[in-house]
């Protein structure tokens, strides 16, 4: 449940993404070069403040929970807003906090948390996307500089990310990864959009050729790399739980106007089945995506188990319902020019963009000694 407080965010959230984010305006915002609106996104970070949630306030941000974060990015997920904030936040901002120094604490938060930086991570490789262990990119040192080399695919917003977090091996024979930090506009870093299935998404692959790079500090080990993503896992299934929301609304919505044979299609018993079905896995969903964002606020050892059992449970609803949000418009629903390919484009884009739904359940499988 969310506190009063929590609801009136909520609530301003989703108003500005109704005023100012419709989706005749997402269409228009893919098209261009970062993907997204920049005008939007400076309003989101100057009169929402939504880069800041995670941030401390010594570093310039707004020191909320992980509920209001995930509230936040529910909302945008509900609108299929394109924006930098899910990997800024979840894929920046969370693991920046679990191990950067104090120093780099300094020099990235203030900026990230004013919507003046954008950041993501780098994790998969070219033919190696099953985790942690398939990592090869290792890093190098020239002296006292440490470079890295080599090619990273699927990167969230990479082809327009201020600042890389890019995960690999450091130099040596260690085969513990780490995270390194990287700009973005680094001498020996090639950046390429690529075209994928969702196209509110943008993905990147990113070429290094002996590119400068700074260890993170504490993010030696798959212990606090693994606690991030868990973080980002949690904020992807409330993504997720919006783009539900916002497809079985549609639907819901649709079902009303559409007459045939003289009655509205919602009064059939097989919608009515289908929009029940919806409302049932959005439920599911939100509660154990709630139920992951407390325990990552409370920093409890559970959110282990709790962040990938969050994203399978949101991944299969928001699959389901996107994809029966077309049958139900019939024909129509296939078509371009219809909105509804827009949540069923994200829902399959999301069910492998942190792991597969597979992946996660065998993921919870180890983590409870089975």
């Amino acid at each position: 449940m969310l506190s009063p407080e929590q609801d009136d965010f909520r609530q301003t959230i989703q108003q500005f993404v109704t005023e100012l984010s419709p989706l005749a305006k997402v269409r228009q915002a893919v098209t261009t070069a970062p993907g997204y609106d920049i005008d939007l996104w400076s309003r989101m970070s100057r009169e929402l403040g939504l880069p800041s949630l995670l941030v401390p306030e010594e570093y310039g941000g707004a020191a909320a929970t992980m509920i209001e974060a995930a509230v936040a990015i529910e909302e945008l997920g509900r609108g299929i807003v394109p924006c930098p904030l899910f990997a800024t936040v979840a894929l920046g901002v969370a693991p920046i906090l679990i191990a950067a120094s104090q120093e780099q604490k300094r020099e990235l938060l203030p900026e990230i948390a004013a919507g003046a930086r954008t950041v993501t991570t780098a994790i998969n490789e070219p033919g190696c996307v099953d985790g942690f262990g398939a990592v090869a990119m290792r890093a190098a040192t020239n002296g006292d500089a440490v470079t890295l080399s080599g090619t990273k695919i699927h990167v969230i917003d990479g082809h327009s990310a201020d600042t890389l977090l890019v995960l690999a091996l450091p130099p040596g024979d260690s085969a513990e990864p780490a995270l390194y930090l990287v700009d973005g506009n680094a001498v020996g870093l090639t950046r390429t959009r690529v075209e994928t299935l969702d196209i509110t998404r943008p993905l990147a692959t990113l070429t290094f050729d002996a590119v400068s790079a700074v260890p993170l500090a504490g993010a030696h080990g798959v212990a606090p790399i693994r606690r991030a993503l868990d973080v980002a896992k949690t904020l992807l299934a409330a993504e997720m739980v919006g783009g539900t929301e916002g497809a079985m609304t549609m639907s819901v919505e649709y079902a009303k106007v559409r007459h045939q044979f003289n009655r509205p299609i919602g009064s059939f018993q097989a919608i009515k089945h289908r929009c029940a079905e919806m409302a049932i896995e959005l439920d599911s969903a939100r509660a154990v995506t709630l139920y992951a964002a407390h325990l990552a606020a409370e920093e409890s050892a559970d959110l282990a188990k709790a962040a990938p059992i969050a994203v399978a449970t949101a991944a299969a609803g928001f699959d389901f319902t996107a994809s029966w949000n077309v049958q139900i418009h019939g024909g129509i629903g296939f078509t371009w020019e219809h909105d509804a390919h827009l949540y069923y484009r994200r829902a399959k884009a999301d069910r492998v963009l942190l792991g597969s739904v597979r992946e996660q359940w065998l993921e919870v499988a180890d983590r409870i000694g089975l």
